[in-house]
């Protein structure tokens, strides 16, 4: 039998022997001692480091990507709702080729450090309109041998503004996989409520699933993830749904906390983090919560079982003015800021950054044979190495086919 690509001296998981992996038409055909090569069969040598899967980063924005080249000094670290003006007169003066320009030099970035499928939020808003919807799936089309890309309509400026719902609808029908939601951008908790009532509406009239990103303030008033559990049982929407931040959550009382953590096991809702992102975002001070902000309550969401995957969030634009792209990053911040220190910790935050990922995505992603072979030659030997290690990825796979990004 004749392979695409071998990877030899591969080693899968820490400690473990070094195997050979065969690769053909996209997919793993064959992991072992591989004998039976043809001459014209590309090899690589792992060197008896891990090879892992492709990482995916399951929540970015990448309309919004890279604006901080636009930036002046004095728009710096302002408020939420300073940055939230900020970027409606950013959009006023968005072009396809702006966006595609800013966007496309981050999602080879990205592809570099060894992601290999994305889900990024698009802003679909009367502002911006369908403008970034249509350059972001532009670069999806031409980047496809590099990542897989999946977008959800993002109502950065919420659902009852004039237009708002109907563009909404339209960008299902222009491109957009799924629906997003930030409720915190309503004035009040009713209209938070109606917010998410909204996103399920069009999300059954369009059978599509949802992230919403929620809770991203300390303020345990600020607390709306409990409603978007019972309505998405009471809408029988159990495993379609995400929650991204969640950050609340570190702030109620513990009984509170994981009474909720198991309703959001029973709904088969996700939930994504953004470490770096959630660190940095301030908040003004309000009832005694802290004027900078934390992250979700991960080590109990994995303990009960919650799907839990990670996203790098904003890649050096208004809402946070750093990162590269990098999950190998996001990974050291969630283990230092969570303590995550233990082998099984370890182990946890490598699949939130990969398989659990996929699994929201449904992509087929694993080290066995039959799966996608979307793969990471990594330089060291065990997963504690790497997150400690330099952030770079010898050679990424992707379909089969070794990425070449220079």
């Amino acid at each position: 039998m004749g392979y695409d690509l071998i990877i030899r001296n591969a080693r899968l998981k820490d400690h473990g022997p070094s195997v050979d992996i065969g690769i053909k038409d996209g997919k793993i055909r064959n992991i072992g001692d591989i004998k039976d090569t043809a001459p014209q069969d590309r090899e690589i040598n792992a060197e008896d480091n891990l090879v892992i899967p492709g990482f995916v980063n399951s929540h970015t924005h990448l309309d919004k990507a890279d604006l901080l080249s636009k930036m002046k000094p004095s728009q710096f670290g302002g408020t939420l709702e300073e940055n939230r003006r900020l970027i409606r007169e950013f959009k006023e003066n968005y072009t396809i080729a702006e966006v595609k320009e800013r966007a496309g030099r981050v999602i080879r970035e990205m592809a570099k450090e060894g992601i290999t499928a994305i889900r990024t939020q698009v802003d679909v808003d009367p502002t911006a309109e369908l403008l970034p919807l249509k350059a972001i799936c532009e670069l999806r089309k031409e980047h496809a041998h590099l990542v897989d890309i999946e977008i959800c309509a993002f109502p950065q400026e919420g659902v009852f503004k004039q237009g708002a719902r109907d563009l909404l609808e339209q960008a299902l029908n222009d491109g957009a996989d799924l629906l997003g939601g930030l409720p915190l951008v309503e004035k009040t908790e009713r209209e938070q409520r109606g917010h998410i009532d909204v996103l399920f509406e069009i999300a059954k009239n369009y059978d599509v699933e949802l992230d919403v990103q929620i809770d991203e303030s300390n303020n345990p008033e600020d607390f709306m993830l409990p409603y978007l559990v019972e309505k998405t049982i009471n809408e029988d929407y159990q495993g379609r749904v995400s929650a991204t931040h969640c950050i609340s959550l570190s702030k109620v009382d513990n009984r509170i906390a994981i009474g909720i953590i198991k309703r959001v096991k029973e709904a088969g809702i996700n939930v994504i983090v953004t470490p770096s992102c959630n660190l940095i975002t301030g908040f003004p001070e309000i009832k005694g919560s802290r004027p900078y902000n934390s992250i979700t309550r991960v080590k109990d969401l994995v303990e009960n079982g919650v799907n839990v995957a990670m996203g790098t969030d904003n890649i050096r634009d208004i809402f946070y003015p750093l990162g590269n792209g990098s999950m190998i990053r996001e990974m050291h911040v969630l283990a230092t800021a969570t303590r995550m220190s233990r082998v099984e910790d370890v182990e946890h935050i490598f699949d939130m950054a990969s398989l659990n990922g996929a699994k929201i995505l449904n992509l087929d992603y694993g080290v066995d044979v039959g799966r996608q072979a979307d793969l990471l030659i990594t330089g060291s030997t065990t997963k504690r190495g790497v997150i400690s290690s330099r952030e770079i990825i010898p050679y990424v796979v992707k379909n089969g086919r070794v990425v070449n990004l220079g």
